[in-house]
């Protein structure tokens, strides 16, 4: 297989840096400088996917993600090493999908769930991308935990390590100063010893969130997050899950109680609009949802589950083609995502306002964990 990336090689970023300290964000010292995550329907300039368990559990779902996004979007594919490269390289191959717009870049990963330890790209006030490092599994998934820090290394991007818990999944963002959260997000933070405030203020300060609206998360789903049941497709626009009844009376209640919320929030365009979109059953312990969304510059791809929910299917696309007229809708099947607790979103990342990519070397094989530039650098680099 002819390598398409040249022969130029580059060590696998891999230095463990101290956890951030409260005190360096609190207090006369604390920097003073804001950022904004914009919003996941502005302008993308990469779609990251985390390829490891993907490649082995999810082939399929690897293929139509690339397929669907790549004429849209650049996709930045983690890869662990060499023969994951050449995996994901075979498997888009034998389906035909060309390889511009494709970058991999060799990062040590865990799982698939980039969209929860992934970076978030944030705009300073210079209007200049910034990544985002918040803390995640550090005892159970090293490797995904520092995923920030290595994509910060390989694009030469200014990392930031926060002292919080924000799981990409469970924070939402219209990119105007507004976000939706749910009480996980709080709880896990005091269990790390941050006060509500302090959580709330380091929202604002690092995530444009000045404003932030904290939801009831769904009664037995095991995520917590709010992209199980909700996602902006504007700045004044969100799409809240909506369950029947005679389904899931608890869950049709929080979900009411989480529209009526949001209908009193005000933006800079006036009032929240709220548009209810049906929920797929879990009858049977598997949690779908149709906001679990990926936008990628005029496509909108959109789990299905068309032998469990046809019909809902159909409500929901018609639902997200009413409201984003002009965009392509790309119906996903998400079943099998499903039975391992996520859907779309959850297994992508946008990477926003990230600028031009560069070159990536090639990914090495059974190469030392080194690192490309010294612990000083990276220290520096990491800082604020």
């Amino acid at each position: 297989m002819v390598n398409p990336y040249g022969d130029e090689q580059l060590l696998r970023p891999h230095v463990q840096i101290p956890a951030p300290k409260l005190e360096e964000f609190f207090g006369p010292a604390a920097a003073k400088q804001r950022y904004r995550l914009p919003a996941e329907f502005d302008p993308q300039q990469g779609l990251l996917l985390a390829c490891r368990e993907m490649l082995d559990t999810l082939p399929e779902l690897f293929v139509q993600i690339v397929r669907a996004a790549r004429p849209h979007v650049p996709v930045v594919m983690l890869v662990n090493d060499n023969e994951q490269w050449r995996h994901a390289i075979e498997l888009l191959d034998s389906h035909r999908i060309p390889h511009d717009n494709l970058h991999f870049v060799e990062i040590p990963h865990d799982t698939m769930w980039s969209r929860d330890y992934g970076p978030a790209i944030a705009l300073g006030e210079n209007r200049q991308p910034i990544a985002l490092n918040a803390q995640y599994d550090s005892l159970t998934r090293v490797d995904d935990d520092d995923v920030p820090i290595g994509f910060g290394l390989q694009t030469r991007l200014k990392v930031i390590s926060l002292p919080i818990r924000v799981d990409g999944g469970n924070l939402l963002t219209n990119g105007r100063g507004l976000a939706i959260t749910t009480q996980a997000t709080l709880d896990e933070n005091q269990a790390r010893g941050l006060e509500d405030d302090q959580t709330l203020d380091l929202l604002s300060r690092y995530y444009g969130a000045e404003q932030v609206v904290v939801l009831e998360p769904l009664f037995g789903e095991p995520t917590a997050h709010v992209d199980m049941f909700a996602t902006f497709v504007s700045s004044d626009t969100v799409v809240v899950g909506r369950y029947d009844p005679a389904r899931d009376f608890i869950n049709a209640e929080v979900l009411d109680r989480n529209a009526e919320r949001l209908e009193q929030v005000t933006t800079g365009n006036g009032p929240l609009r709220v548009v209810r979109v049906p929920m797929p059953p879990h009858d049977d312990g598997i949690w779908r949802t149709y906001t679990n969304v990926v936008h990628c510059n005029g496509a909108l791809l959109m789990p299905t589950y068309p032998r469990k929910d046809p019909t809902g299917g159909q409500a929901a696309r018609d639902v997200f083609a009413r409201l984003l007229p002009g965009h392509k809708i790309v119906g996903i099947d998400a079943e099998r995502v499903a039975k391992l607790g996520g859907a779309l979103h959850c297994v992508t990342m946008n990477l926003g306002p990230i600028g031009q990519l560069p070159h990536f070397a090639p990914p090495t094989r059974h190469r030392p964990l080194e690192s490309a530039i010294s612990t000083d650098e990276l220290t520096a680099l990491n800082r604020d």
